[in-house]
């Protein structure tokens, strides 16, 4: 109960393009978002900031890797500036439209939205097996971290029961941030894609994630498990 009151991120604007692929990709290649530096509200400027924004950069395309190679198909990080391949390889780009980093403290203090963090980006998937690119899949992305009570909402006159559930909610508080929005949005943007290839006859409804769409209410996951078939063992 904690975990999902701390971070939750939807995706929305979930926009089949074109013609859907014939089959699963041999590869499947990520490309570090753009990142205009002017939606990233976080306590660093100057040379700190760009540092921070590189490593976020290259942060979320490792989640994306992992979660990409997991439930769909191997995927590995396309260098920056690289051509992109020619072949039965898909690419996953994006854009980032908001990254706020909050304040912690408030979080574990106060929480319910104090010192929320925000994390929006825009997502698009090109089918690259074509003579030009092709977008074949875009979304936008959205949610942060913060919603949990922090550390007053466990105050009672009985100090013997409201330092025990203070330190609990602060606990759970902590667990919010950036790096849990990160992770959360590699999943949805993978399990968006999941569902996608589902719905075109591209993997079977066993293997299939799904994501957590704005304005409904989230999907019952099957288990965390997949026996890769042979495609993904190759």
């Amino acid at each position: 109960m904690v975990l999902t009151g701390c971070a939750s991120v939807s995706v929305g604007n979930i926009n089949p393009k074109g013609v859907p692929p014939k089959k699963l990709p041999s590869k499947i290649y990520v490309q570090e978002f753009t990142a205009p530096y002017d939606v990233f509200r976080v306590d660093r400027s100057n040379h700190d900031l760009l540092a921070f924004v590189k490593a976020e950069r290259h942060a979320l395309a490792l989640n994306l890797q992992q979660q990409l190679t997991k439930y769909i198909a191997p995927a590995d990080i396309l260098p920056e500036g690289s051509a992109f391949p020619k072949g039965n390889f898909w690419l996953v780009k994006g854009v980032y439209d908001r990254v706020n980093q909050g304040s912690r403290a408030l979080r574990i203090g106060i929480g319910f939205g104090a010192g929320g963090t925000k994390l929006e980006t825009r997502v698009q998937i090109l089918d690259l097996s074509r003579k030009q690119p092709a977008p074949f899949l875009s979304m936008l992305t959205t949610g942060g971290s913060g919603m949990a009570p922090g550390a007053w909402a466990a105050f009672t006159p009985a100090g013997a029961f409201f330092l025990p559930g203070a330190v609990a909610n602060a606990g759970g508080a902590s667990l919010g941030g950036l790096s849990v929005d990160r992770a959360r949005t590699a999943r949805e943007i993978t399990a968006t894609l999941s569902e996608y290839c589902f719905k075109n006859g591209l993997i079977t409804e066993r293997r299939t994630r799904r994501p957590k769409k704005l304005g409904l209410l989230p999907s019952i996951q099957r288990p965390d498990f997949v026996i890769p078939n042979k495609e993904l063992r190759q």
